[in-house]
């Protein structure tokens, strides 16, 4: 994607949001995002949760915004709609941020909300990060802090063979 289009993105959710470079699905309304560096998994295992019963938010980048009803978002980037050659995507409530590892054997374990900030910020998670003002760029890293706070995280690792889905249990 542009990055003109991610920093205009970034910037219009700003301080109150963010843009990730992950994917993310939803079952019943609750969001489930994964963050991996390029090439980690987050299609693959968007691709393979959404055969089953998730429905797909994004792939790539991920909108993660505060909402003006005080719930947290997550919603597809402008593009998704017609990368999935799909009418009506909606956001979900975020429920759980997993990052990816491919491997065997499969796992999933919790994370602390700072080795999580620090898991993400080393991945350089935020899209667009290094096209904004140092001013947003401080908004973003205040806002995904508080995310990492708020919201569980995990580490989840599988293999290609497994379903990915009985990690999100």
């Amino acid at each position: 994607m542009d990055r003109f289009i991610l920093r205009a993105q970034l910037r219009a959710v700003l301080p109150n949001g963010v843009v990730l470079h992950a994917s993310s699905v939803a079952e019943n309304d609750s969001a489930f995002v994964f963050l991996a560096m390029s090439g980690g998994g987050k299609s693959t295992i968007m691709s393979k949760l959404t055969q089953e019963r998730y429905g797909a938010i994004a792939d790539d980048s991920v909108v993660i915004a505060l909402g003006t009803d005080g719930v947290v978002r997550c919603l597809p980037c402008g593009s998704m709609k017609q990368n999935m050659g799909t009418e009506k995507i909606d956001g979900a409530v975020l429920e759980t941020i997993y990052f990816v590892e491919k491997g065997s054997p499969g796992f999933r374990h919790r994370v602390s909300a700072e080795y999580a900030f620090y898991r993400a910020v080393k991945i350089s998670s935020i899209m667009a990060y290094g096209n904004i003002l140092p001013e947003e760029q401080k908004q973003a890293i205040v806002f995904l802090k508080k995310l990492f706070k708020l919201f569980p995280a995990y580490i989840i690792r599988y293999g290609f063979q497994e379903d990915p889905g009985i990690f999100l249990q």
